[in-house]
């Protein structure tokens, strides 16, 4: 085998079916299984056969060390021989994908995955039909998928993209630093405690007042405080009364540093998201990010405000409670703190628990809360093809998906509350028998036997927020989880120490054998050359997928390159300042993007103290200023997300007015004017003319047509330069370029276009 990250339980299902594991080449795992049902499965071949396993992995602990290891219930088992394969490939459709074989010709279905582990098959299916052939195979790619394995007890993380493992969590080191990411509120907690353990101080002492000493001392005789009601009574009132002022002060307290605690967390988390690169946000989905945002900040807030000192005071009364009833009467209070132990036992089973189902919740409604954000953002798309049902069939499986892992959690709430509040009621029972005993024999005052009832009944709400704390921490600890993922994140892109000031750029740009990779083993950039003078416009050309839009996005530094150097000015881009690399160059994209605000504020989005007379200048240069007009507010119109309500050519126009009004010494051109009719697309050619005089353009454009004026071509295929010149350069020599030039001419004279 290639490696030992397999989890000795899978290889022990192999050796169980007289399969070597020493002998697999390679190996791959999903999440389904043949018939799309999910459940945890194991993909891998030798030299002979393919092997499917599918089952449930789970977690258990050996003996002696405590060492947490993979366990493995097998459901099914397949088998199929190399001889009877020809091809493997795989197939992927919406959420889901499919690993299938071709035989003469036909094909047949191995197993179903999630979209997410589709890449993981596509390079077994590549080593399988390289094998197959005799072919020599590349297994680097295997490494990728060992990441996904946990390291201490072998499982596979839950979710693909977040190497965290819940059953080895360390959450007390969580916890530890959720204390210190609130250190600066020490105070205003510090209050909250005090206010709370005075309250229940005084709720302690309550039912001493009202009972032992009003019944045993005050309305017996020979008591120390025989006849003394009123007192009693004012006393009593006393201890109310100052409870109840506590509980004003730290209700106004919590309301205080309440929004100040949930800005400053939800602040950390978008400001360390602004921080990651490109890849960060390209293996993220958004309903994901922004359920981290939202929902886990506020888990982390009420835990932490909420949770933190009552468990503190809690713990406080329940010490105090006891002590009360041991000056009441040891006897009974030995009777009752026997089911003590028997409810730790439950809570240790409990914890076990409620961890992986809050966890599993989370993932649920995370994937609900993309799809929605899927459907919501996709609607066009969806209407346009009639995915309705599709859509509303999806959502209806996540919901039920979701009531299903919710449902757990409230059965097992309500199954411990049940079994924890039975253990009570039985000791309670128990301890009046035999209370009621003693009074009777004389041997304890019924006003003890009443406080000491009371306290009992006391006893009940610090052990049921025990219960339910465990629930609620397990739920701060998953959250914090992936809060600190997000601050802890590195950015790819990062500034150097000692980064170079460029303020005002010529524009010479230089690639150098440039390779880059958004997955390992996949290259989409493979080592490039080429270069472009100061004022100098290049246009990059080649089919779709081959390339080009990753290149620009390299050059602008948007992603990091894996080998070979990019440089502006004869400056490598990762020494250049940041900021000053964004100002001096501007992209227009083919992926428009408006944001919530008025078309003027989208407009200056780049260069926020622009004036409207620059707003308008930039809106004329850009063919927007007639449709702008026109519309009811003008630069006044608020459109929303997106840029909905305006067509796609009307919001490819506010986006060249972007661009233009930043001023870049370097402008990026990404498929510019591919949402626009041929009128308005020559009209803005001119104006982007002008604005080219003087500046370094990169221009990627399908119709060639438009980039006749470029001083240098590159045309991309597969990810490499395969011819770099001038327009008359390429034409002469006939080759890649010259194809699709001549391609397009003939189209366009078919449909009666031509030039």
């Amino acid at each position: 085998m290639t490696d030992n990250a397999m989890p000795q339980a899978i290889k022990d299902e192999f050796i169980k079916r007289d399969i070597n594991p020493d002998f697999l080449i390679y190996y791959v795992f999903g999440d389904m299984d043949q018939k799309g049902e999910y459940c945890d499965s194991w993909v891998a071949f030798d030299s002979g056969a393919i092997y499917i396993l599918t089952g449930f992995e789970k977690v258990k602990r050996t003996k002696g060390a405590r060492k947490l290891v993979t366990a493995f219930d097998a459901l099914g088992f397949a088998k199929i021989a190399l001889k009877d394969i020809d091809s493997l490939k795989v197939e992927r459709y919406i959420s889901t994908a499919r690993l299938i074989y071709e035989k003469d010709a036909k094909q047949y279905e191995i197993i179903y995955i999630s979209i997410g582990y589709a890449n993981f098959f596509e390079g077994f299916a590549r080593v399988v039909n390289a094998h197959i052939k005799g072919e020599d195979y590349d297994l680097s790619a295997i490494e990728s998928q060992k990441k996904l394995l946990c390291p201490k007890c072998g499982t596979r993380y839950p979710e693909p993209e977040r190497k965290v493992c819940p059953k080895c969590l360390n959450k007390i080191s969580i916890t530890v630093r959720l204390w210190q990411y609130f250190r600066k509120y020490k105070r205003q907690i510090a209050v909250i405690l005090v206010c709370i353990l005075l309250s229940s101080l005084f709720n302690i002492l309550s039912p001493y007042v009202g009972t032992k000493l009003f019944y045993d001392e005050v309305l017996a005789s020979g008591g120390r405080y025989f006849g003394m009601v009123a007192g009693v009574i004012l006393l009593f009132a006393a201890v109310k009364l100052l409870g109840l002022g506590l509980g004003i002060l730290y209700g106004r307290v919590v309301a205080y540093i309440s929004p100040k605690i949930i800005y400053d967390v939800r602040v950390d988390i978008f400001t360390s998201m602004q921080k990651l690169s490109m890849g960060f946000y390209s293996s993220k989905q958004t309903g994901s990010l922004m359920n981290r945002v939202h929902h886990d900040a506020d888990s982390i807030y009420w835990f932490v405000v909420d949770g933190v000192p009552y468990v503190i005071v809690n713990a406080l009364t329940l010490i105090g409670i006891m002590v009360m009833m041991l000056l009441l009467d040891w006897k009974l209070t030995l009777t009752y703190v026997v089911s003590i132990p028997l409810l730790s036992l439950t809570f240790s089973i409990l914890w076990r628990y409620y961890g992986r189902y809050h966890h599993n919740r989370w993932v649920r409604n995370s994937r609900l809360t993309s799809l929605l954000s899927d459907a919501i953002n996709g609607r066009r798309v969806i209407k346009a093809f009639s995915k309705e049902k599709d859509v509303q069939r999806r959502f209806d499986g996540y919901s039920h998906d979701l009531y299903d892992a919710e449902l757990r959690l409230v059965n097992m709430d309500a199954y411990a509350n049940v079994f924890l509040s039975a253990c009570i009621i039985i000791a309670q029972v128990i301890v009046i028998c035999l209370g009621v005993l003693m009074v009777y024999n004389g041997r304890l005052p019924i006003g003890s036997l009443i406080a000491f009832t009371v306290y009992m009944g006391m006893v009940v709400g610090p052990i049921e927020f025990f219960t339910y704390v465990s629930n609620w921490w397990s739920r701060c600890v998953d959250a914090a989880q992936r809060v600190f993922e997000i601050i802890d994140s590195e950015p790819e892109i990062v500034e150097s120490e000692n980064a170079v000031a460029m303020p005002e750029m010529k524009g010479e740009i230089r690639v150098e054998n440039a390779s880059f990779e958004y997955e390992p083993g996949r290259p989409v950039v493979k080592n490039i050359s080429m270069s472009v003078q100061p004022g100098q416009m290049l246009g990059i050309v080649g089919k779709t997928g081959a390339g080009k839009s990753t290149i620009v996005n390299l050059m602008a530094r948007l992603y990091y390159i894996k080998s070979g150097a990019i440089s502006i000015d004869g400056v490598n881009i990762k020494d250049i300042r940041i900021a000053d690399l964004r100002k001096n160059i501007g992209i227009v994209s083919q992926e428009i993007y408006l944001f919530m605000g008025t078309i003027a504020d989208n407009i200056r989005y780049a260069r926020p103290t622009a004036t409207m007379e620059e707003v308008i200048a930039a809106a004329k240069a850009a063919s927007a200023h007639d449709f702008i007009i026109k519309l009811s507010d003008g630069y006044d119109t608020w459109v929303g997300a997106s840029g909905q309500d305006l067509s796609g050519g009307e919001k490819q126009r506010i986006s060249i007015a972007r661009a233009i009004i930043q001023n870049p010494k370097i402008l990026i051109l990404d498929e510019a004017t591919a949402s626009m009719d041929t009128e308005t697309e020559r009209n803005i050619q001119q104006s982007l003319s002008r604005l080219q005089k003087g500046r370094t353009t990169i221009a990627i454009a399908h119709r060639l047509s438009t980039l006749r004026d470029a001083d240098v071509l590159a045309v991309i295929d597969d990810g490499k330069v395969v011819e770099f010149g001038t327009f008359e350069e390429l034409i002469m020599k006939k080759g890649e370029y010259y194809k699709l030039y001549k391609l397009q001419m003939e189209a366009l004279k078919f449909i009666g276009i031509g030039e």
